[in-house]
């Protein structure tokens, strides 16, 4: 590998210290774009490279693509990302008033990568599917007491997210057996929300692998006739510390906001699509006769300390009597099981296609 081709391996979960560090070192030797002698033209390097451009003006960021090798760059950075998982330090390209110039360090490196039969260029894979089945043990969660057959019986949250979860990772094992689909517990239990998010932040990811965290609770409202499912992802305008700027020195503060918000970036769009896909499901197997309360965004505890795409289902209301005695019956519990497993499968086949 040539000297001036310089890559960085972020890791999927936990960009740490030295991928940062590193990052930071790298910036230092970026040469300003004011000192190349032969800058390039958009339009020059796509003949010359044969990839095709993908373009947000709103954004000022783009893709280029070819034979499954993407890079993904914004005007101003000196940097790309390659593939979904390396920082390149390339050089900066610049946006002049709707036209882009790539400085003859950015040009030339593009042009290095796209020339190269690269093993990086394999197939994403969502390797790791976990399921947080809340609250447990000591903690019921939602709960509430109806009358069946002239009887009154309590009808818990932690027992209906429970029964979904289970049923959801034995489909998800059956039908995806190389895949590593984990359950935060799988009993009435009590891991705590610090134990949930710690388990899913510690699992470990090869190159190019994802994973996605799935929290499933039932609702509850001072509203009795509220009723239907909604799905919660954290808000798009919501930064996690995915890098910690203090071990980075004085240049921290610099660059740790920016490698976050390309990860943030990332993980939100993935938790949308997630979130519809999964609403979809509901669409299909509940029909128009129960609310699709739709998407919604708040920063829930696991949520927004998942270092992933991560979203929240919310299956029904246990303050609705209707709705509970739906909940109480195995059958509606296996529709929404298939409801979510439908959602997950159709996000995993996005994942592991987005390229084609």
């Amino acid at each position: 590998m040539s000297a001036a081709f310089r890559t960085i391996t972020i890791p999927r979960r936990r960009p740490g210290f030295i991928v940062a560090f590193a990052l930071m070192a790298l910036f230092l030797f970026v040469k300003p774009l004011e000192t190349f002698a032969a800058p390039v033209s958009l339009e020059e390097l796509l003949r010359r490279t044969g990839a095709t451009l993908r373009w947000d003006p709103w954004r000022h960021t783009g893709s280029l693509n070819r034979d499954g090798t993407v890079l993904v760059f914004r005007a101003g950075d000196p940097w790309m990302v390659l593939n979904g998982d390396e920082l390149v330090v390339t050089g900066t390209v610049l946006d002049e008033q709707g036209r882009l110039i790539f400085s003859e360090e950015a040009a030339d490196e593009v042009m290095r990568i796209f020339g190269v039969d690269s093993e990086s260029a394999g197939p994403y894979r969502l390797s790791t599917i976990l399921i947080d089945p809340g609250h447990g043990g000591r903690d019921a969660g939602a709960s509430r007491s109806w009358p069946v057959d002239d009887l009154s019986y309590p009808i818990m949250e932690k027992d209906v997210v429970l029964e979904v979860s289970l049923q959801l990772a034995e489909a998800l094992n059956d039908t995806f057996p190389d895949k590593n689909v984990i359950l935060t517990r799988d009993s009435d239990i009590y891991p705590s929300l610090e134990d949930r998010v710690e388990l899913a932040n510690g699992v470990e990811l090869g190159p190019r692998e994802g994973m996605i965290y799935i929290s499933i609770h039932a609702n509850a409202s001072l509203n009795s006739d509220a009723e239907g499912f909604e799905v919660w992802y954290l808000p798009r305008d919501y930064r996690r510390e995915l890098v910690d700027p203090g071990s980075l020195g004085s240049d921290g503060t610099t660059i740790a906001p920016i490698v976050n918000t390309l990860w943030e970036e990332v993980f939100t769009h993935e938790s949308v699509r997630l979130a519809d896909m999964i609403l979809e499901g509901f669409d299909d197997q509940l029909g128009t006769d129960v609310p699709n309360r739709g998407r919604r965004e708040e920063s829930w505890f696991v949520v927004r300390n998942a270092r992933m795409a991560s979203v929240l289902v919310e299956v029904g209301f246990l303050t609705n009597e209707s709705e509970a005695a739906r909940l109480r019956s195995p059958e509606y519990l296996r529709r929404i099981t298939q409801a979510i497993y439908n959602g997950v499968v159709d996000f995993v086949a996005y994942f592991e296609n987005r390229e084609s």
